[in-house]
């Protein structure tokens, strides 16, 4: 049996984001979103999670470009100028040469769980903004965390590769998967559950309808994630927050009629992460 989880991530990170979710999932495929905590529009989106009962939540954990929910001066090593680290690499800089404190890592990813809680979210999963959740020396805090809130799956960002890819793209992926590799034994005594492949990636703001159909397509027997990142097109917030400009196309991607028809055709089962 072929099960599918369409992911959408970045749930609270602005207003358009929220509401494109929301369109995906009663006109599309969605079954499933991550919500940002520390996202701006965190409660708009959980007040919409709660009229969509059907839509899976989880908890999109972040450590970069944001404010975090806690106080900036409680976590000095993962912050600068108040916000959370500026990107990836600086978050792995400051890993490697032990400038991060483990503890200020676990005391924001707990503040951002507790605060979906909060706000209504029974977290069915947990995964990670940017991915950064899968880095040694995160990974396996977020399994400390998951254990302590009950929550019992997780994202493993590593999948085949459908469709061309540029090079950066390419190098990307690879990369993020030996990262999640490398992270395999804490998933397996964990216990967490995962889905068996993950798909998106390489199409991450250009999913388009084509795309969702060839993994479709494609998808053998077993569970599936496939991430997307679909919006309300808004130049102001794209402006703002430096990202979106796929937002609106991964949304019509998600909402086609013929995606919904080749989901139907192939018989594959749409689930979210509480089904797993």
């Amino acid at each position: 049996m072929k099960r599918l989880i369409v992911n959408a991530d970045d749930f609270g990170m602005a207003g358009p984001v929220d509401l494109g979710i929301i369109r995906g999932h009663r006109d599309g495929i969605i079954t499933s979103a991550s919500l940002l905590a520390g996202g701006e529009s965190a409660e708009h989106a959980a007040s919409l999670a709660r009229e969509n009962p059907t839509l899976g939540v989880g908890a999109h954990l972040c450590l970069t470009g944001m404010i975090p929910v806690l106080d900036a001066s409680k976590i000095p090593t993962i912050t600068k100028d108040g916000r959370l680290l500026p990107g990836p690499l600086a978050v792995m800089s400051r890993l490697t040469f032990g400038l991060a404190d483990r503890r200020e890592i676990k005391a924001e990813l707990t503040a951002q769980v507790k605060r979906a809680i909060e706000l209504g979210i029974n977290p069915t999963h947990i995964d990670g903004h940017q991915h950064l959740h899968v880095m040694p020396g995160v990974f396996p805090i977020v399994v400390e965390i998951a254990r302590e809130f009950g929550i019992r799956a997780v994202r493993f960002p590593a999948g085949p590769s459908m469709g061309s890819m540029t090079i950066a793209r390419a190098l990307e992926k690879l990369f993020l998967e030996a990262l999640a590799g490398s992270q395999g034994k804490h998933l397996v005594s964990s216990g967490m559950k995962r889905p068996e492949r993950f798909y998106g990636l390489a199409e991450t703001g250009r999913l388009d309808a084509d795309a969702v159909m060839r993994i479709i397509k494609s998808l053998p027997d077993g569970t599936s994630e496939l991430m997307c990142h679909p919006g309300l097109r808004d130049d102001e917030a794209v402006q703002r927050l430096g990202w979106g400009d796929g937002w609106q196309g991964e949304l019509e991607a998600v909402t086609d009629g013929r995606v919904k028809s080749l989901v139907e055709h192939t018989r594959a089962e749409l689930i979210s992460f509480g089904q797993l």
